[in-house]
């Protein structure tokens, strides 16, 4: 056995020969072409985009749940809920509010829609991040993308709590676009 970090091939120790090590002229090629072999493992980089999916997926297919449940009140029980908001909103901050329960019931339908279609979109895309395949690969990277067109959208609307969530998009967008995830998927 020779001891950790000893090259087995260096019998007489002269070959090392010292504290830097021998450079190969293709080591960032030969890294590519190890990533491209089947029994790869997956690089940490893609392994946190699908992390960063999966708990993405999770709170967005819970909102949708949350949402569903607001919208199955019965709509006496909503405008009574909306009439108390606007009595709070006039007493704290002096504006009078018209919020009717149609208009928020379609609000909340359209939250719903986006939040589940998110959630079962990035859950889908995270259970076959490990497919190495061309799709897989752009599906991520273009899903992400208009994920962060619509995060960039309601931060210069105004919303600037997107800035969190466009911040986790586009790390992931990144890292997909990295060298180790190109060359996970075949692309350098």
């Amino acid at each position: 056995m020779f001891p950790s970090g000893h090259d087995p091939n260096d019998h007489d120790g002269a070959r090392g020969g010292g504290e830097v090590p021998p450079q190969g002229g293709f080591s960032d090629f030969e890294g590519h072409l190890n990533a491209m072999r089947p029994d790869a493992p997956t690089p940490k980089k893609v392994m946190i985009v699908r992390t960063l999916m999966i708990i993405g997926g999770t709170c967005g297919l819970g909102l949708a749940l949350m949402l569903l449940l607001s919208v199955s009140v019965p709509e006496d029980a909503m405008r009574e809920a909306l009439a108390e908001q606007e009595r709070a909103i006039a007493e704290q901050q002096g504006v009078e509010v018209d919020i009717d329960v149609d208009v928020m019931r379609s609000l909340t339908i359209n939250m719903l829609a986006i939040t589940g279609v998110y959630g079962a979109l990035s859950l889908f895309l995270a259970s076959r991040i490990r497919n190495r395949t061309v799709g897989v690969f752009w599906g991520v990277v273009l899903f992400q993308g208009l994920a962060a067109a619509v995060l960039a959208f309601a931060l210069v609307s105004g919303d600037f709590l997107m800035l969190v969530p466009l911040g986790f998009t586009v790390t992931m967008i990144a890292f997909m676009l990295s060298k180790e995830g190109r060359a996970h998927y075949g692309l350098f």
